[in-house]
């Protein structure tokens, strides 16, 4: 099962990615990404799993959920990916009011 799980995080972040949803990381934020996202699929359970989810957080959090291509069931698919693999959805929330707030 958690390697179903994984696999679904990984289909979410690269069709994220397909949609234009990260185009505002630098190159080399993006190229990271993707290489934590694979190391992150190959770890085995434990401490290394644990450390690159904590190193994977702060990327998958800079998603830009506001593309005008992605569809709801894409952002379904992100947040059952993010809760099956047990990566914190309310931090990711705070972080996305706080930096895409409406301007009155």
């Amino acid at each position: 099962m958690k390697a179903n799980n994984r696999a679904m995080l990984y289909e979410a972040v690269s069709e994220f990615i397909q949609l234009h949803a990260f185009d505002h990381l630098l190159d080399n934020e993006l190229a990271q990404l993707k290489s934590l996202l694979h190391a992150w699929t190959l770890a085995e359970e434990g401490n290394e799993m644990h450390e690159l989810t904590h190193k994977l957080i702060p990327f998958l959090s800079k998603v830009n959920f506001f593309v005008e291509s992605i569809s709801p069931a894409a952002i379904q698919l992100w947040f059952y990916a993010l809760s099956y693999n047990e990566i914190p959805i309310v931090g990711m929330m705070q972080d996305l009011s706080n930096t895409n707030e409406l301007v009155n």
